[in-house]
């Protein structure tokens, strides 16, 4: 290394140069950079939708769901296979493995599904590649004096086609809203005055709705394209087509029933109230993300296009209001990050005037930082990762500055001692070189700390690892400044005589502390005592703390799933979503409420009309009255809701609600799934389950995620009455699909619109079970047969869904964890379970899902990993040391720090968790490099010839400045974070907390306890030097 600083010192200026063009390109690359509040957390998974109007439940299960399930089995990488089946849709949800490309899941998945016939037509289609994390921004169309289909229109055929045209746009849904159909109402009595079938009707529909091509004649000189148009064109158009004739007069479809605009048969009614507007039924677009696109540039785009649309290409009076925007949360994630980036710089600048006495040696330490992170930049966009709060929020710049602090001080140190000569480059390279090694092996060993974070897997993966990452990148980019940089920026600052600042009360402590090292030397057993009681409670502790996955993600709105009485209407659901509406909008921190019952037009989230989802914003916190906190809302909404009848709600937040559901298939923090094909016996059990787990502390939101048996008018055909009118199974499927459910027969072409023609019979004729059964068949031989002399009508009740996962129904009750930890919740509802709730275990399963299952996945790859991390460190010391006992020395100290955190994490009423998991991970590694320096300081003494005591007693004294200052930035660079409570800051806080608390501790120890034990091992091994000799 004395190569490396004469380098820097000779060639500073050269140096500096390269530092500032390195900064230069670390700025271009931050402008590169994806920008997102949180990292794409979700797994790879491709989701099969497939739409067969009319199908009932469980032939969606049986005829669709099934067939694509043996399909898709065995799949290469496939980790999860989960569905839902419900009226008209079947929806496969597929979640790999991590690493599998998602282009590559999705071609296998389509080379699958695209060799299967289903019947009724039904084809799979799968869902755009985005993410539960990909809802980047929610909009409504809203415009005085226009009716519900003209917005409809306006969204479905000018603006989702322009926001689709946005690069890194994969799909914008339509919620709510008119789908304008060309309908034709039938009267039967009509059809059998003028002696015609329903398949005469469509027949004729569809011959005279074609526009033929010919060929080419020549006329002169010119060519003409000869094309015959006899497409539809209007309502008018369509009356004029003739299905008959009697006796020479043409029978009009016209005279058959009524034509008319009509709508499609609607599944989902979008509402939404805020301080200003209040909507009932109004349209809502939702733009997702395609994955992997860099969020906010995307959100840039659509802002512009979203700008174009109101300002230039909508009609007057009509405006898209945007209501959800990632970028608020983005922004204030960033702010979150900034501030308490930035408080974190301030006290760490202030620390080091304080300690050093100049502004000028601080400043030129408070380099490392900007420079350090520019470089991280630069890493971050070759390596392709985000910046977001997880990525950045965890860079503590008090260990960023460690190493430059720990080199300038030491050259301080040599001014200090003659501060009346000037400075020649090779004593600034002998004190460099003095700590260049054992600052490289310290930096090293943090790096080596964050190992761990790589072999976690799936959502705890795509958190923390891009944190390693970037703490690695900066950490590296902050080592190079120190080894490189700061050699020659101090040459500058400090070659001169100078007047040297006197720390008064510093050197004060310093020389009570080289006293308390005499002392203690002495006799240094008396460490143990407190040594061991410190263990104990640190053990204690260990088993105190609750044990969580993750701490919650604040997004700063909420996510409410409702389920209402089953089988109520659209309209009545309706009703009770503006009921919710306006009683949320009554509390003063929330800004919208909007309602989504039943499900979107294209089958991504499907449920019935006795499901809503309640998005709730929230004003920013700053705004809320003093003291009030987001819990407090929750608690007050959950009291709240609860008296209101007809409504069970759990209460999440927007990306983690879908997130759980992708991961465990249910809206909530924990779920039991209860596998068994019988539904009825599997409701009483689940019911069973509410009843024992409702009463148990931290259970909130108890309940079965599915629907009751919704009711149902069943028609079983007789094939032996069937055959003997000498009609076919299919007469009556036509009878019951068409002229009862009404079917698309034909399309109408208008510019660039696409509508259905939809025939059906009219309101009159089918509007009970009676007069369903007084319809007619048409035989073979032209005979009128009532649908009741082949067929029985009955009502009947059903499942409104079917849930199923690894081919096997489940019912699932989900529940939300309220102000306890999951674990010993867990292990209480386990055993009441156990003992309250009775049924066949042979026919039968019992599994948790949720949260629990990621924890125990992330513990379990932390027991076998930080062991070998730990290892990689032990190599490290060894190779810093070059000496096995002071290696294990130093590693024998590292659970004294745990105490320090243990004692925040339970005094904080904190969970021991994922993140605070991975701040004692990053604790090991900023505590470790304390004692390297202590202990390469004393190996540096005793190599100069001083006696074992007195190398132990000057050694630590002389690395008390440094270690007192590297400490207490390390300490304060992070105590922002440990305290704030803005979005975002959730996650930050725990880990924040633990290293905190934990380092302070740690640093104690190291100061008073290390060199005792560095002594007692070392005057042991010199004591059977002179044994054996």
């Amino acid at each position: 290394m004395q190569k490396l600083f004469r380098f820097s010192i000779h060639k500073r200026f050269l140096i500096a140069t390269i530092f500032l063009l390195l900064a230069a390109m670390g700025v271009y690359s931050w402008f590169q950079l994806p920008v997102d509040a949180y990292p794409d957390i979700a797994d790879v998974t491709v989701q099969v939708i497939t739409q067969v109007p009319g199908l009932a439940t469980e032939e969606i299960e049986q005829q669709i769901t099934i067939p694509l399930e043996r399909e898709l089995n065995g799949l290469p990488g496939l980790q999860t296979m989960r569905s839902k089946n419900m009226f008209g849709i079947s929806s496969i949800l597929l979640v790999f493995k991590d690493g599998v490309d998602d282009y590559w899941a999705r071609q296998r998945v389509q080379e699958r599904i695209s060799g299967i016939e289903l019947p009724f037509g039904a084809e799979p289609e799968l869902n755009p590649l985005t993410s539960p994390t990909g809802e980047v921004c929610r909009y409504i169309v809203e415009g005085s004096g226009y009716s519900l289909r003209e917005l409809t229109d306006l969204q479905k055929w000018v603006i989702i086609p322009r926001l689709k045209q946005v690069m890194g746009v994969a799909d914008v849904q339509n919620f709510g809203g008119i789908t304008t159909q060309y309908q034709i109402e039938i009267d039967p009595e009509k059809l059998e005055k003028y002696d015609i079938s329903l398949s005469d009707v469509t027949e004729s529909i569809n011959k005279n709705n074609a526009s033929a091509g010919g060929s080419m004649i020549d006329r002169g000189d010119l060519a003409y394209i000869i094309r015959g148009v006899g497409l539809i064109k209007d309502l008018e158009d369509l009356g004029k087509i003739v299905v008959k004739s009697v006796d020479g007069i043409p029978v009009y479809l016209s005279d058959l029933g009524t034509l008319k605009y009509g709508n499609y048969e609607r599944k989902g009614i979008f509402g939404f109230s805020d301080r200003m507007r209040d909507y009932n039924d109004c349209v809502e677009g939702i733009v997702q993300l395609l994955r992997y696109e860099n969020p906010s540039r995307v959100l840039e785009e659509v802002h512009k296009a979203i700008d174009e649309l109101n300002n230039k290409v909508l009609p007057e009076g009509v405006h898209i209001h945007v209501f959800l925007d990632r970028t608020d949360l983005v922004n204030a994630t960033l702010h979150t990050v900034s501030h308490t980036l930035l408080f974190g710089i301030l006290l760490v600048v202030g620390v080091l005037i304080i300690f050093l006495g100049r502004l000028r040696s601080a400043l030129v330490i408070a380099i490392t930082i900007p420079l350090s992170m520019l470089i991280a930049f630069i890493f971050m966009h070759f390596t392709n990762i985000e910046a977001n709060l997880l990525s950045l929020g965890a860079i503590d710049f008090g260990i960023i500055v460690e190493g430059s602090v720990v080199i300038l001080e030491n050259i301080l140190r040599k001014r200090e001692e003659n501060p009346e000569e000037e400075l020649q480059p090779e004593d600034i390279v002998k004190r460099c070189v003095e700590l260049g090694k054992p600052i490289f092996f310290s930096m090293l060993i943090i790096i080596m700390a964050y190992l761990p974070l790589f072999a976690f897997e799936r959502v705890e993966k795509k958190m923390f690892a891009p944190m390693a990452y970037t703490v690695g990148f900066a950490i590296l980019g902050a080592l190079a400044v120190a080894l490189i940089l700061i050699p020659g920026l101090a040459f500058v600052i400090y070659r001169k005589p100078q007047r040297v600042f006197h720390n008064k009360p510093l050197e004060k402590l310093t020389d009570i502390y080289y006293r308390f090292n005499v002392k203690i030397l002495h006799k240094p057993g008396r460490v143990f005592l407190p040594l061991g009681l410190i263990l104990l409670f640190t053990v204690i502790l260990s088993f105190t703390v609750g044990k969580d996955f993750l701490p919650t993600l604040d997004e700063g709105s909420l996510w409410l799933q409702v389920q209402m009485p089953a089988g109520i209407s659209l309209n009545k659901a309706k009703e009770m979503a503006d009921t919710l509406r306006s009683h949320i909008l009554r509390y003063e921190e929330v800004k919208y409420v909007m309602t989504q019952v039943g499900r979107d037009d294209q089958g991504a989230d499907p449920f019935t009309t006795s499901h809503m989802e309640c998005g709730v914003g929230l004003i920013p916190y700053k705004y809320w009255r003093k003291g009030r906190k987001k819990p407090d809302l929750i608690r007050d909404l959950t009291e709240d809701l609860s008296k209101l009848p007809g409504y069970s709600i759990g209460i999440s937040q927007p990306i983690i609600d879908m997130v759980m559901d992708q991961i465990a298939g249910s809206h909530s923090d924990l779920a039991i799934k209860l596998f068994g094909e019988n539904l009825d016996e599997a409701r009483r059990i689940a019911e069973d389950i509410v009843n024992v787990v409702k009463d148990i502390r931290g259970a909130g939101d108890v309940s079965i995620e599915q629907e009751p048996p919704l009711p149902q008018l069943q028609i079983h055909a007789s094939r032996d009455k069937i055959a003997l009118y000498g009609l076919n199974v299919s007469d009556v499927a036509d009878l019951i699909e068409i002229a009862i459910g009404g079917k698309a027969v034909s399309q109408v072409f208008i510019g660039n619109k696409v509508y259905d023609i939809i025939c059906r019979y009219n309101e009159q004729s089918r509007n009970t079970p009676e007069k369903i059964g007084s319809l007619l068949l048409t035989s073979s031989t032209g005979a009128r047969i009532l649908l009741s002399q082949v067929a029985e009508i009955k009502t009947s009740t059903g499942p409104g869904i079917i849930n199923r996962e690894e081919n096997r129904r489940f019912l699932t009750v989900r529940i939300n964890m309220r102000n306890r930890d999951i674990t010993s919740f867990y292990k209480e509802a386990e055993r009441a379970i156990e003992k309250n709730v009775k049924y066949n275990h042979s026919e039968f399963l019992l599994k948790w899902s949720g949260q629990f299952d990621n924890q125990k996945r992330a513990f379990s790859r932390l027991i076998l990993i930080v062991p070998l991390s730990l290892a990689l460190m032990f190599i490290l010391l060894l190779s810093n040391f070059r000496n096995f006992r002071q290696a294990w020395l130093q590693m024998a100290t590292l659970p004294f720090p745990v105490f320090g955190g243990m004692v925040a994490l339970n005094v904080a009423g904190m969970s021991f968790n994922v993140s605070s998991a991975v701040g004692f991970i990053a604790l090991f590694g900023i505590f470790t490099m304390n004692g390297v320096l202590m202990i390469s300081h004393i190996n540096h003494l005793r190599e100069k010839g001083y006696e074992l005591k007195d190398a132990v007693a000057k050694g630590a004294t002389h690395r008390f400045r440094q270690i007192l200052m590297t400490s207490t930035v390390a300490i304060l660079g992070l105590v922002p974070a440990s305290l704030s409570t803005n979005i975002g800051s959730d996650v930050q806080r725990p880990l924040a907390t633990v290293i905190v608390y934990g380092l302070a501790f740690g640093s104690i120890i190291t100061l008073s306890v290390l060199p005792a034990l560095y002594y007692m091992v070392e005057r042991r091994v010199l004591s059977k030097k002179r044994a054996d000799n």
